[in-house]
């Protein structure tokens, strides 16, 4: 498949090849790498995957961490001025697509920038910061937040050199 070719598929179309790629153990593939790279220039439902790593690398930049919301208005999914905060927000961010594109790209897992209001960390932020680890086809082993704190401090060491 030519990147031309690539540039036909729909996102899920594109997210099916990654995922096939990635049950396979395959993720390194050209096809994998080339349909991970098309899905990290595609907006989905407002949403602005380049903005939101930008915001994410500003976070491990100033190492400070950032919150759902926050990135919501970054990435464009929510306008703060029109729109009213709740759960659909969430599932419109596509966290997944930003491992998947930090790992495509050789770029530290900048979701590990990302906690709860305040930026604050739970259980929940970290299974879903693993849960993006499997979708990018990431090995980890250990105790989530020992493996988030890790993803952290890593963005934020990388920020310093970059």
């Amino acid at each position: 498949m030519t990147p031309e070719h690539l540039r036909t598929r729909t996102p899920e179309q594109l997210e099916t090849i990654i995922i096939r790629h990635r049950e396979a153990g395959k993720m390194g593939e050209p096809l994998c790498v080339k349909a991970m790279a098309e899905l990290s220039t595609r907006t989905v439902k407002g949403f602005n995957l380049k903005l939101a790593v930008d915001h994410l690398i500003e976070a491990a930049r100033t190492e400070t961490p950032t919150d759902f919301k926050q990135i919501a208005i970054a990435s464009g999914v929510f306008d703060p001025d029109t729109q009213k905060w709740g759960q659909w927000v969430n599932s419109a961010l596509s966290l997944d697509r930003m491992c998947i594109y930090c790992r495509s790209h050789n770029l530290p897992q900048l979701t590990a920038m990302l906690g709860n209001a305040g930026g604050k960390v739970n259980d929940a932020v970290t299974i879903g910061f693993l849960k993006g680890l499997d979708a990018a086809g990431i090995d980890y082993k250990g105790e989530p937040r020992a493996i988030y704190d890790e993803h952290r401090l890593a963005c934020i060491q990388w920020a310093k050199s970059a």
